[in-house]
C-alpha cells in the first residue's frame, strides 16, 4: 500500500503493515497510482504522486530512481488528471479544459502531444494483448477516435465517427471490437468497431425503444460473451459478440416476483444498529427515490453494472430504485435473488478472483461490509471495529493469492484498516535467538519441521481479523504524525 500523510509518502506490506520505505515529498498531491500489472508474474513496482502541476514517479525498490515531470508555465491549464500508461515506463497527463494529452516516456524522456482529448477521465484505452491506445477527441464539430501505435503513439488511424456527442469507448477483453456510444438526447445509439477501426455494426434497440431513452452505463462481460447495455428505461440489454443482436432483457420491474426458488432478502436494523437480513414475502415493492424535478435524469436508469469473475452471474441496480440490488444468473438467463437494503447501494464489487462473492457497499456512515455468497445464495453482515474520523467510509478488495483467505480494506479520509473475514493467514516468522549463528538457525529448522509436522500446533486465528492502521504511530524518526487529526492522507 502507498499511504499519502502530509509530506510522506509510506509504502507498506498489506501483510502485516510492515514499514518497506519512506519517501519524503514536497508535492501535495491529489493523486495517488500504481503502475500496471500486464501479467500474472509481473508486479506493480513504481508509485505515481501527482499534482496540479508536478508529477513524480518512484521506484519501491530502486531507491537510486525517480522521474520527475514539470507542467512548465502551465499555459495549457493545469493537469486534471494522471495515470500511468501501458506499462510502467509511460506516465499520461491530462491538461485542463481538454487542450491536450502529453504521453512521456520515462525510460527515454521524450513526449508526445495529442491535442484536444474530449475527456480526462475516460473516453480512452488500451487495447489487451497488444497496447493499441484508443482515444476519443473532438477537434471540430464531429467526434474523432484514433488509434494510436504502442510506445510511440504515432497516429496509425483516424475515424470520424457518427456520433453526436460520443460519451465514451471500451476495448472488448479479447481485443477483438471497441464499443463507442452516444448521448442518452438521441436514443439508444451503440456503435461496434473492429480493432482497425472499421464500422461492424450499428445497434439502435428495438422498434419499442423510446426517443430519449438512451445508454446510461456499458459493461463487457469478462470472457467477452456479452455486451451489457444499461438503459434508463429499467432494463439491461445483453448482446451477444457473436453478432451483436440481443439475447438477453434483464428487466427490473418495480413489483419484484422471482421464479419459484429465488429469495427477495431485505436488511433490518434494530434500534441498536445491528444489522441482518430476513427473507420477505413475494410480490414486494421496494422504496424508490424520492422525486426531484432538478435530477429526476441522474434517478433513472442502470447506472451500476458488475459481472463475477467468470461471467457468470451479473448484479445490478436500478437508480429509481437506489437500495436494491438485483443477481441474475447467466446461466440459467433468471434472476436468482434481490436483496433490498436498508440505505442506497452505491458499490457492487465482485472479488476479482473469488467468483461467488460480491461485496455491497452502501451510502450510510456504518462500518458495516454486506456481502452475498452465490454458492449459498445468502447475504450476510459484518461489523467491523472502525471509528470514523473525516469523508465517507468505502472499501475495496485486496488483491490476494487463490489460496489465500480473502481480505479487504477499510477506511476514510484519514485511517483505515485491514480485514480478513475468514482469518488471516499464518505467517510464518522466526527470530535468531541472542547467540546466533548456527545453533540459531538449527532451532528456526527444528521451529518449523515441527509445525510442519504437527508437533507444535499453530494458533488459531479468529475468523475475523483486523490490522489497524495506528502502526503508523509506531516511534520512529521519521513517523512523528499520525493519521488522526490531520490533513492530507490519501491511501492506494
Amino acid at each position: 500500500m502507498a499511504i499519502l500523510v502530509n509530506s510522506r509518502l509510506d509504502i507498506r506490506t498489506t501483510s502485516s503493515l510492515e514499514l518497506l520505505r519512506t519517501i519524503t515529498t514536497s508535492i501535495q498531491g491529489s493523486t495517488l497510482r500504481w503502475s500496471p500489472i500486464r501479467s500474472s508474474s509481473d508486479t506493480s513496482s513504481r508509485v505515481l504522486l501527482a499534482s496540479d502541476e508536478n508529477v513524480r514517479v518512484w521506484d519501491i525498490y530502486d531507491e537510486r530512481w525517480s522521474a520527475a515531470i514539470n507542467n512548465g508555465s502551465g499555459g495549457m491549464g493545469k493537469l486534471v488528471n494522471v495515470e500511468f500508461g501501458r506499462s510502467r515506463e509511460e506516465v499520461l497527463c491530462f491538461s485542463d479544459f481538454g487542450s491536450k494529452l502529453t504521453a512521456w516516456n520515462l525510460k527515454s524522456g521524450t513526449s508526445v502531444e495529442i491535442r484536444d482529448p474530449k475527456f480526462s477521465t475516460r473516453g480512452y484505452g488500451y487495447r489487451p494483448h497488444t497496447g493499441l491506445f484508443a482515444l476519443l477527441s473532438r477537434p471540430g464539430p464531429q467526434d474523432i477516435l484514433t488509434l494510436h501505435a504502442p510506445t510511440t503513439y504515432f497516429v496509425v488511424k483516424t475515424v470520424t465517427l457518427l456520433t453526436v456527442d460520443a460519451q465514451g469507448v471500451k476495448w472488448s477483453p479479447d481485443g477483438r471490437w471497441m464499443v463507442v456510444w452516444d448521448t442518452p438526447s438521441v436514443g439508444l445509439k451503440i456503435y461496434v468497431y473492429t480493432a482497425d477501426g472499421h464500422l461492424y455494426r450499428v445497434y439502435s434497440g428495438d422498434s419499442e425503444d423510446t426517443l430519449g431513452l438512451g445508454v446510461k452505463s456499458i459493461e463487457w462481460s469478462p470472457r467477452g460473451d456479452y455486451l451489457a447495455i444499461g438503459g434508463h428505461d429499467r432494463r439491461v440489454v445483453l448482446l451477444s459478440t457473436r453478432t451483436f443482436s440481443p439475447v438477453m432483457v434483464l428487466d427490473h420491474t418495480s413489483s419484484i416476483q422471482l421464479s419459484r426458488g429465488s429469495m427477495v432478502w431485505q436488511e433490518q436494523v434494530t434500534g441498536t444498529s445491528q444489522r441482518s437480513y430476513t427473507t420477505v414475502q413475494q410480490p414486494v415493492a421496494p422504496p424508490t427515490a424520492p422525486d426531484s424535478p432538478s435530477n429526476q435524469a441522474t434517478k433513472t436508469g442502470l447506472s451500476l453494472i458488475a459481472f463475477n469473475a467468470n461471467g457468470t452471474v451479473v448484479a445490478t441496480r436500478d437508480d429509481s430504485v437506489p437500495t436494491t440490488v438485483w443477481l441474475w444468473d447467466l446461466t440459467k438467463l433468471t434472476a436468482t435473488a434481490v436483496l433490498v437494503q436498508h440505505s442506497p447501494v452505491k458499490q457492487l464489487s465482485w472479488h476479482p478472483t473469488i467468483a461467488s462473492l460480491l461485496l455491497i457497499q452502501c451510502s450510510h456512515d456504518e462500518p458495516t461490509l454486506y456481502f452475498y455468497d452465490t454458492t449459498n445464495e445468502v447475504p450476510y453482515t459484518l461489523d467491523v471495529s472502525f471509528q470514523k474520523t473525516a469523508g465517507r467510509i468505502e472499501a475495496q478488495w485486496l488483491s490476494t493469492a487463490s489460496n489465500s483467505n480473502f481480505a479487504l480494506l477499510l477506511g476514510d479520509t484519514q485511517s483505515f484498516v485491514l480485514v480478513w473475514p475468514e482469518g488471516r493467514d499464518q505467517i510464518l516468522k522466526f527470530e535468531n535467538n541472542e547467540h546466533g549463528g548456527a545453533e540459531a538457525e538449527a532451532e528456526e529448522e527444528d521451529s518449523l519441521f515441527d509445525i510442519l509436522t504437527g508437533k507444535t500446533p499453530i494458533k488459531e486465528l479468529d475468523r475475523t481479523e483486523l490490522l489497524v492502521s495506528d502502526v503508523l504511530e509506531e516511534d520512529t524518526e521519521v513517523l512523528d504524525d499520525t493519521f488522526v487529526g490531520r490533513g492530507g492522507f490519501g491511501v492506494t
